[in-house]
């Protein structure tokens, strides 16, 4: 979060939207609308930040179904399905509101008032709640979609982004950028329990001014394995990754990476816990078995994200225009793939047989689909106006910036 962003939201026309939460009259009734979607797995759900809409992509034509207008002035940021295909969910950084879509429809069903900047957000296992995390409001709105109201808004943050919760649902665990904590929220009752300090930030005496003193580059992302056991939670501006055991929550390892770690992404085989180190431009593989670093490998500037697929890492290097490739068996570079010149590419999601890529890229409103075998590049354009981020049903690379 930029400092010039946090002075645009802090606008006085937005402060009037920072309201007590409030029960939005639905948008429209879906029951007597056409129905457009009939298998929700089959689409890939598109975030455009400046056409203020949400776009879904046809995952066998490669065509736009349709788009649902959110309102003037949104700039949604994420956007998730709920497992069972019912709902889309997004937040408005501009509105401060929540937006919910039947996806059967394409109809705008909620707009929910949140807190400043909503961005980053996750549904609970049984798909029961939605939380909203809410970065210039240091809080986590909780949705109840049985009645599609914001029933709590948890408080206590430091600028909280993204949000992740155990396979039986009883706790989420949410990166603090603005800090050097992880937040555990008790699911059962909307509480932050604990804070877990990822590591010992320098005395003051031994700080630089110039990085240490302005912006905090925090945790972004905690990261959890396919047990469910262990979490990673790599820390900007400590330069490591924090292992934390999900039964006692606390830091059981400290693992030290490149500078300025974004997050770690995990494999799909569970294996290898991938960190994207924007200082350095390397990317640290972890063996999550002995929980160390055995690889550490040049990338590019800006990664945005890392995917997965045909035993493959795809790390996306935003402001180069590359995918970096790495073979996930040798843990070997493996070439690069040019997405274009001058271009600004985002994040993307692999379907669930992890054989495509759908990437975002933003300033030439297009998402780009990858063949992750073959590397062949396929541009779908015209999807919207600064296409900011791809979801597709139980994907597992679904993330955000």
């Amino acid at each position: 979060m930029t400092k010039l962003k946090k002075l645009l939201l802090a606008c006085p026309l937005l402060v009037l939207v920072m309201a007590a939460p409030a029960v939005a009259t639905p948008m429209s009734d879906p029951g007597d609308k056409e129905i457009k979607i009939t298998d929700p797995s089959k689409v890939v759900v598109i975030v455009n930040r400046d056409s203020n809409d949400i776009a879904f992509l046809d995952v066998e034509t490669n065509k736009i179904i349709g788009s649902v207008f959110l309102g003037r002035n949104v700039n949604p940021h994420m956007a998730m399905m709920s497992r069972d295909g019912r709902w889309v969910v997004t937040g408005g950084t501009r509105a401060n509101k929540a937006y919910i879509i039947d996806v059967a429809t394409l109809t705008l069903v909620k707009e929910i008032p949140v807190d400043f900047a909503p961005e980053h957000l996750a549904f609970s296992p049984d798909g029961r709640y939605y939380y909203q995390g809410n970065p210039d409001g240091d809080s986590v709105s909780v949705i109840d979609m049985a009645s599609l109201t914001e029933i709590k808004r948890i408080r206590g943050f430091a600028e909280p982004l993204n949000i992740t919760f155990t396979p039986d649902g009883t706790k989420a665990y949410v990166g603090n950028y603005g800090a050097h904590w992880v937040g555990v929220i008790d699911v059962t009752r909307h509480e932050l329990l604990k804070k877990i300090h990822v590591g010992t930030v320098p005395g003051i005496a031994a700080l630089d001014p110039e990085r240490y003193l302005g912006e905090i580059k925090g945790i972004s992302n905690v990261s959890i394995g396919n047990d469910g056991r262990y979490l990673y939670a790599a820390d900007g501006d400590l330069g490591i990754v924090g292992v934390i055991d999900s039964r006692e929550d606390k830091v059981v390892k400290t693992i030290r990476v490149g500078a300025d770690p974004w997050r770690a992404y995990m494999s799909h085989g569970g294996r290898y816990a991938v960190v994207a180190n924007n200082g350095d431009e390397t990317v640290s593989f972890i063996d999550t078995e002995k929980n160390e670093v055995v690889a550490t490998l040049e990338s590019g500037p800006d990664m945005m994200g890392i995917n997965f697929a045909a035993h493959k890492a795809f790390v996306i290097s935003s402001s180069s225009g590359f995918l970096y490739v790495y073979d996930m068996e040798t843990l070997k570079p493996a070439g690069r793939i040019k997405i274009g010149t001058n271009l600004q590419i985002e994040t993307a999601t692999t379907d669930t047989a992890e054989q495509k890529l759908y990437l975002a890229s933003s300033t030439d409103n297009s998402v780009y689909v990858i063949d992750a075998a073959s590397e062949e590049v396929t541009r779908v354009p015209n999807v919207g106006l600064y296409p900011w981020g791809t979801h597709i049903l139980s994907s597992k690379d679904n993330y955000c910036h």
